[in-house]
């Protein structure tokens, strides 16, 4: 009959109909059950923010406060702020503020994807007056002064005299630019500028302290001069018959500020005691048991000798350790740095002053010998015990 084909499709019409009446008109899938799941891995993550961040700070600290004993900077105390430190205190030199703040930042800690290093920015508060840890009266003053206050930094190294720092205006960079060329030594052979300007009037006998140090610097072989916190400091390596004369130089008063730390080292002294030093470890090694930074017991006379040796020398001492390349660079150089810490500290035993030595982990980025034989290997297996000169 004609009536059949006519239903089926009138069916399959309200078929269609009805899949798109539902299709159109439900919601679109959800997955509510995970709603709590979602809410509690927020709320974990907003716990161990919180978390995380006082143990980083805790690092942060702990990794600082470590490398302020390894370097016997007993002058120096710390502010930390999450992964960021100021350094505060009145370091006996402006270098040995400028290596401690190095060190700092270099410094590094065990992590669970192997050492790292915890500190993102170090600065330093130095200054005279400064009280204890958290009572920095002078420094808090050399912080507020800021980007206002005229100081410099000249260092002269090799045949380079570099000038960098702030000074009042035109006038006076000028005058100090002029002063470091006109009649310079011949072992001077570049001056290099990076004075800035802060557009102030010049302070009564800033010039003064400005020349004084060019002055001084460009009679030294080597060294810097510093003029920071109203203190002018001067380290120089000079031949033994010219250090009378640039002491007496460096040391006369000053009208803007005060003399600071003079601290002269005869190069003929120097570099006397660094062939005595070198001389006697490459004589007699600085033996370690195996894989350890326990000394060998054996080497109780080279360490009498080198103390003595080193209490005689002047200035400040590095102890630097050494590895050959067995093994992964983070262990290398954190066993090289423990390697040195126990040679500093058995010489601070035998009479060698503490602010008078540091300690420094290469790993085996300094090698001597060829690595791939054993011999050179044991070459690579030492410790240094180097005078920081002057311009360092």
């Amino acid at each position: 009959m004609s009536l059949g084909p006519e239903v089926s499709a009138e069916k399959a019409a309200h078929s269609v109909r009805r899949f798109r009446a539902a299709s159109g008109d439900g919601l679109p899938f959800f997955p509510y059950g995970l709603l709590p799941l979602t809410g509690f891995v927020l709320l974990t993550i907003a716990a161990w923010s919180g978390f995380a961040h006082h143990s980083i700070e805790n690092v942060v600290r702990l990794t600082a406060e470590r490398t302020i004993l390894e370097t016997g900077a007993q002058w120096a105390s710390l502010d930390v702020s999450g992964q960021w430190v100021t350094v505060i205190g009145e370091p006996p030199t402006p270098e040995a503020g400028e290596r401690l703040l190095s060190a700092v930042q270099a410094a590094r800690a065990p992590t669970w994807l192997g050492l790292a290093r915890p500190v993102t920015k170090v600065t330093g508060a130095f200054g005279a007056g400064t009280a204890g840890p958290g009572q920095a009266s002078g420094s808090v003053a050399r912080l507020a002064a800021g980007a206002d206050t005229p100081e410099y930094l000249f260092r002269l190294s090799g045949a380079r005299l570099t000038l960098d720092g702030r000074v009042p205006d035109i006038a006076t960079r000028d005058a100090v630019i002029e002063a470091a060329n006109t009649n310079r030594p011949a072992r001077i052979e570049l001056v290099e500028s990076n004075l800035e300007t802060i557009g102030i009037a010049a302070p009564d006998g800033f010039r003064e302290a400005a020349l004084r140090g060019v002055e001084t610097l460009r009679l030294c072989n080597s060294g810097t001069a510093r003029l920071t916190a109203l203190r002018f400091d001067l380290r120089c390596e000079v031949h033994g018959s010219a250090a009378e004369r640039v002491r007496t130089l460096a040391s006369a008063p000053l009208t803007y500020g005060s003399v600071g730390e003079i601290d002269i080292l005869a190069q003929e002294v120097v570099e006397t005691c660094q062939e005595e030093l070198t001389r006697l470890l490459e004589a007699s090694r600085i033996e370690f048991d195996s894989g350890s930074d326990r000394i060998a017991s054996s080497k109780t006379a080279v360490l009498d000798l080198t103390a003595h040796a080193a209490a005689d020398c002047p200035g400040t001492l590095r102890v630097e350790g050494h590895t050959d390349n067995t093994g992964g660079d983070g262990l290398n150089e954190s066993l090289s740095r423990r390697r040195a810490e126990a040679v500093r500290a058995a010489l601070i035993q035998r009479g060698v002053a503490p602010s008078r030595i540091i300690a420094a982990g290469y790993g085996s980025a300094q090698p001597l010998g060829d690595n791939a034989a054993e011999d050179g290997r044991a070459m690579n297996r030492r410790i240094e015990i180097r005078i920081l000169r002057a311009d360092e």
